[in-house]
C-alpha cells in the first residue's frame, strides 16, 4: 500500500479525490439503516462446524504492519479476506511493490499510536479496537535498525515485533520441512546481502511446488514445532541465522481460532475434504 494515499492531499482536484474516509461506526450505522450485512468488525462467514443455536462473537482484530508485501500477505490471505474464518480478522499494512524497512515500519506504527487510529482501504479503524499488533520484519541487512528499535522500545508499546533471519521464507521452510542443517548449508557462508536471495531459490527447489505462502497456512502446527526446535536469539533479542519468531504469531492464530469452536482444526478438516473432492474429480 502506498501510505501517501491514505489521506487527502491539499491541492488535488475533485476528479482525483479518493473516496471519503469513513469510520467503522459510520459504516455499521449506514448498513444497519439499509438492512445490509457488514464485513467490518463482523464475521463475513459462519465458522466451520457452526450449528444453529451456537454462540457467535465478533472476530478478534489484528493489525499487521509488514516489511514484505507478497509472501507475508499470501500466508495471511485467509485472515485478510475473512471468507472462511470468523474468529480472526487481519488488517494488513505494507508498501506495495517495495515493502518497508524496519525504521519505516516503526515510524508508521508510531504515527498510528499518536493518532489513535489509522486508515486502510478508506476505512478508519481505532487502535483501541485492535486485539493485537504485530510488525513482521526480515533481518537481511537491517540488523542495526532492528537493534536500535528494540533497544529503545518502551515497555508499554503494544507492537509485537516478529523477526525472521534472514527472511520470512525461513518460516515457510519450517512449515514444510525441518532439515535446515542439510538443506540450507550452502547459505551460511554467504554475505548478508546474498543470503535471502539464495534461500528463496534453494527452498523453491527442495520444497515440492515451492514456498507457497497460502498453503503454508495449513501447516501452522508443523511450522511452530520446527521453528521452536531451531529457535535461538542473540544478546539483542534478534533471531540468529535460520531462526524466526513467526511461531509466536502462529501460536496466537491457532489459539484464537480454536477458542472459537475449534475453528482452525475445522478449517484443516474442510481443506482435506476439498482436496479429496478435487482428486476424485481429476480421476474421473
Amino acid at each position: 500500500m502506498d501510505f501517501s494515499k491514505l489521506t487527502y492531499k491539499k491541492g488535488e482536484s475533485e476528479e482525483t479525490l479518493e473516496k471519503p474516509v469513513q469510520h467503522e461506526e459510520e459504516v455499521e450505522q449506514s448498513n444497519v439503516e439499509e438492512n445490509e450485512t457488514v464485513s467490518v468488525d463482523t464475521p463475513s462467514a459462519l465458522p466451520l462446524g457452526y450449528q444453529k443455536g451456537d454462540s457467535f462473537r465478533t472476530p478478534s482484530l489484528v493489525l499487521i504492519i509488514s516489511g514484505g508485501e507478497k509472501r507475508e500477505k499470501d500466508f495471511l490471505k485467509e485472515l485478510i479476506n475473512g471468507q472462511k474464518i470468523s474468529a480472526l480478522k487481519v488488517l494488513f499494512f505494507t508498501e506495495e511493490r517495495q515493502g518497508l524497512q524496519p525504521y519505516q515500519m516503526q515510524e508508521k506504527w508510531q504515527s498510528i499510536c499518536d493518532a489513535g487510529e489509522f486508515v486502510l482501504n478508506n476505512l478508519s479503524h481505532h487502535l483501541d479496537k485492535m486485539d493485537e499488533v504485530f510488525l513482521l520484519s526480515d533481518v537481511d541487512e537491517f540488523y542495526e535498525q532492528l537493534q536500535k528499535i528494540l533497544s529503545s522500545k518502551p515497555a508499554a508499546d503494544r507492537g509485537n515485533w516478529i523477526i525472521s533471519n534472514p527472511c520470512f521464507e525461513i518460516w515457510l521452510y519450517y512449515c514444510y520441512k525441518n532439515d535446515s542443517t542439510h538443506d540450507l548449508a550452502c547459505i551460511e557462508p554467504l554475505t548478508v546481502v546474498e543470503r535471502s536471495k539464495r534461500l528463496k531459490k534453494v527452498c523453491n527447489e527442495i520444497v515440492k511446488g515451492g514456498l507457497h505462502g497460502q498453503y503454508a497456512f495449513e501447516h501452522l502446527q508443523e511450522g511452530v514445532e520446527h521453528s521452536l526446535e531451531h529457535y535461538r536469539e542473540d544478546n539483542n533479542d534478534i533471531p540468529v541465522l535460520f531462526a524466526t519468531q513467526m511461531h509466536r504469531l502462529a501460536q496466537f492464530i491457532i489459539g484464537r481460532m480454536n477458542a472459537n469452536a475449534n475453528e482452525y482444526d475445522a478449517y484443516l478438516k474442510q481443506q482435506q475434504i476439498n482436496l479429496e473432492e478435487i482428486r476424485k474429480k481429476s480421476e474421473v
